[in-house]
C-alpha cells in the first residue's frame, strides 16, 4: 500500500513542524518578555505560563473569538501554520478516498462474482470510483510533496532550495495532462478478422443447420459467418472488420482447416458452443464490458507513464481483482457452452472435438514455429498440405501423451479453462476420449464441403499467411544471425539496408548492419568497437555520444553529433541507428552501450 506512504509521513511530519514552530516562537516570545520593562516579574510569569499551555499551533488553528486578538498579533505567522493544517486535511483526504475507494470498488468486485449483469454494473460503479480516486491521490499528493520537499529541508535539515519544488510540480501537471488525455481517449472497439464473409447462397446447407440450432437454444442465430484459416471457432457482438470493412453485430467464425478435421457431428457440437454464448448474452456483456477495460487500461499506462507508480499500484490491485472475477465467469460461461454443444449431438462427440481443437491448435504453432527457426527462408512452405498431411500423425501423438491435454485453445476474445477439466466436466475421463477409436477414424462427412470454394478461399488466405511467416521468418534471421556467407549478409541486407543520411549542411552518415561513418571525422565505428554510448540534450536537442577504439586498436576516440539533424527518406539518423545497434546487441549480447 505504497499510495498511503506520502499521506501517512505528513500526517507524522505536521505535528513534528508544528512542534519546532512552536519552539521557536515561544523562544521569541520569552527573549521579548524578558526584555519587557512594562511587565512585572508576575505579570512576565502569567504571559509565559499561557504561551507554555497554549502553544502557537493550537491559537492559530482555534475558531474560538477570545483567541482572534492573538490571532491578529501572530498574524505574519498565519501563512506557515495554514499550510501545515492545509497539509493535514490534503493527507487526511487521501487517506480518507483510499478507504472508500477500498470499500465501493471491494464490494462492487465481489458482487460482480454474482452474474455477468452485476459484473458490468460493477464496472460502471467502480471505474469512476478508481478514476476520482487516482486524480484526487495524484493532485493531493504531488502538493503534499511540494510542501514536504519545502519544510522538511528547512526544519530538519535547516536549508530551503525554492527551485527544486519546481521537480514535483512539473511531475503532477505532467500526471493530470495524462489523465485528462487517458479520459478523453477514445477506446478502440474494431477487431480485423481474416477472412470472408460467407453469404447463405455459398453454403445454405451449414446456414440452414446454423439457424436450425440458434432455434433450439432460443437465440437470434448470427447475422454473419466468417470462414477463416485461424485455428479457433469464435462468437463475437463487437464490430468486426472483414476485407476492409467493417461489419455490425453478431458473428461466427470458423476454422476451414479445423472443420476439415471434424466430423458434422463434431462440428454441431462446436457450433452448438459457440451459439450457447449467444444465448448466454455472454456476448452482450462482453461487449459492453470491453469498453471499460479497455478505459480502465489506458487509464493504468497512463498512471504509470505519469511517475506516479504508487497510485498506479493501487489502481492494478483493483485491475487484478476484476480480472480474477472475470476469469471465474469466463470459466462458468465455457463450462455452460460445452454443456450446451453436447446436447446438439452427443456429450462424446463434444469431447472429440475438444481434443481435435486443441491439438490442431498445438500443431498448428509447433509448426509454424518450427519453420520460423529454421536457418533460411523457404521459397515455398506448402504449409497448407504440411499441416494437412502431418495432423493425422500428431493426432496420434497427441492422443498418447498424458500432458498432451494441458494444451489452450487460441481465442481472439477471452481466455479457457484446461482442456483436462473441460472433458471431465462432460462426464469422461481425458485417457477414455483420447483412446476413441472414433477420435483418430478420418471423417466421412464434414461442413467444409457444404461450403462453395471454400478450396479457393484456403488458397488465397494461406497464400498471404505464407507470405506473413516468411516476411517474419526473414526478419527473425537478421536479428539472430552474425552473417558470414554472401548468402547470410544479403538476408541482413534485406531488412537493414545500407543507408546514407545528410543534414543542413551537407555533412553524411553512412549506417549498415554493422557499422556507422560520419564524414566530418571519416572514421568507421564498428558496433563490435563501441564501448560507451549515450544520449543526452545539448540545446534542447538531443545530442549521441560514441566511445569506441579506432581501427588500428591503438586508442579510444568519441563523437559527438546530433542525429535527430541526419535525415534520410526512411527516417532520422537516431530511430534507425537504434534499430541498426539494436540488431546488433540481439545478436551480440556482448556489446555494451549505455
Amino acid at each position: 500500500m505504497l499510495v498511503v506512504l506520502v499521506p501517512v509521513f505528513t500526517l507524522a511530519f505536521v505535528p513534528d513542524a508544528e512542534k519546532r514552530m512552536d519552539a521557536a516562537v515561544l523562544r521569541q516570545i520569552e527573549t521579548d518578555i524578558a526584555a519587557s520593562s512594562n511587565m512585572s516579574p508576575e505579570e512576565k510569569e502569567a504571559e509565559l505560563e499561557f504561551f507554555r499551555r497554549m502553544p502557537i499551533s493550537r491559537i492559530m488553528a482555534s475558531w474560538d473569538a477570545p483567541l482572534a486578538p492573538l490571532q491578529e498579533m501572530f498574524a505574519p505567522m498565519r501563512a506557515t501554520y495554514a499550510v501545515f493544517q492545509w497539509m493535514e486535511r490534503i493527507a487526511w483526504s487521501c487517506l480518507i478516498t483510499v478507504a472508500i475507494t477500498l470499500l465501493v470498488v471491494g464490494v462492487s468486485v465481489a458482487l460482480s462474482l454474482r452474474s455477468q449483469i452485476a459484473q458490468y454494473r460493477a464496472l460502471r460503479i467502480g471505474w469512476p470510483v478508481l478514476r476520482t480516486s487516482a486524480v484526487i491521490q495524484v493532485v493531493g499528493q504531488a502538493v503534499l510533496i511540494v510542501a514536504l520537499m519545502y519544510w522538511a529541508g528547512g526544519l530538519w535539515l535547516n536549508f530551503y532550495v525554492p527551485y527544486l519544488i519546481l521537480l514535483p510540480v512539473i511531475i503532477a501537471g505532467y500526471g493530470v495532462h495524462a489523465l485528462v488525455k487517458a479520459i478523453l481517449r477514445k477506446v478502440e472497439d474494431d477487431h480485423p478478422i481474416p477472412g470472408e464473409v460467407v453469404a447463405k447462397a455459398a453454403a445454405p446447407e451449414l446456414w440452414e443447420r446454423i439457424e436450425s440450432i440458434a432455434k433450439a437454444l432460443g437465440t437470434d442465430p448470427p447475422d454473419r459467418l466468417v470462414a477463416g484459416i485461424e485455428p479457433s471457432f469464435f462468437v463475437t457482438e463487437h464490430p468486426v472488420t472483414v476485407a476492409g470493412t467493417r461489419l455490425e453485430g453478431r458473428t461466427l467464425f470458423v476454422s476451414l482447416p479445423m472443420l476439415k478435421i471434424m466430423s458434422v457431428e463434431e462440428a454441431d457440437a462446436v457450433l452448438g458452443h459457440e451459439l450457447a454464448h449467444f444465448s448466454g448474452e455472454d456476448t452482450l456483456w462482453s461487449r459492453r464490458i470491453s469498453p471499460l477495460l479497455g478505459k480502465f487500461e489506458i487509464y493504468l499506462q497512463a498512471l504509470y507513464s505519469g511517475l506516479f507508480v504508487p497510485v498506479a499500484r493501487f489502481m492494478h490491485f483493483f485491475w487484478d481483482l476484476y480480472f480474477l472475477s472475470l476469469r471465474r465467469l469466463r470459466r462458468v460461461r465455457e463450462f455452460r457452452a460445452d454443456a450446451v454443444g453436447s446436447t446438439v449431438n452427443s456429450p462424446a462427440a463434444m469431447a472429440r472435438a475438444l481434443v481435435k481443437v486443441s491439438s490442431y491448435c498445438d500443431y498448428r504453432t509447433k509448426t509454424e514455429q518450427g519453420i520460423i527457426e529454421k536457418p533460411a527462408v523457404e521459397s515455398d512452405l506448402q504449409l497448407a498440405s504440411q499441416l494437412e498431411q502431418g495432423y493425422p500423425g500428431f493426432l496420434s501423438a497427441f492422443a498418447s501423451d498424458g500432458d498432451s491435454m494441458k494444451s489452450g485453445i487460441i481465442h481472439p476474445f477471452d481466455a479457457h479453462p484446461p482442456m483436462a477439466e473441460r472433458i471431465r466436466k462432460l462426464g469422461f475421463g481425458t485417457l477414455e476420449i483420447l483412446q476413441d477409436a472414433e477420435l483418430q477414424a478420418p471423417p466421412q462427412r464434414t461442413w467444409y464441403d457444404a461450403i462453395q470454394q471454400a478450396g479457393e478461399l484456403e488458397s488465397v488466405l494461406w497464400a498471404k499467411r505464407e507470405d506473413e511467416l516468411q516476411k517474419y521468418h526473414g526478419l527473425a534471421i537478421a536479428y539472430r544471425v552474425l552473417p558470414e556467407t554472401e548468402d547470410e549478409i544479403a538476408a541482413v541486407e534485406r531488412h537493414f539496408p545500407r543507408l546514407i543520411f545528410q543534414n543542413a549542411k551537407g555533412d553524411t552518415a553512412t549506417l549498415d548492419y554493422r557499422s556507422l561513418r560520419l564524414s566530418t571525422s571519416e572514421l568507421e565505428v564498428p558496433f563490435s568497437e563501441i564501448s560507451v554510448m549515450s544520449l543526452e540534450k545539448v540545446n534542447d536537442k538531443p545530442q549521441l555520444k560514441i566511445t569506441h577504439m579506432t581501427p588500428d586498436q591503438e586508442k579510444t576516440v568519441t563523437e559527438k553529433f546530433f542525429p535527430c539533424e541526419f535525415l534520410c527518406e526512411e527516417g532520422n539518423l537516431l530511430q534507425l541507428f537504434e534499430k541498426y545497434y539494436g540488431r546488433h546487441t540481439a545478436v551480440r549480447p556482448g556489446a555494451s552501450g549505455k
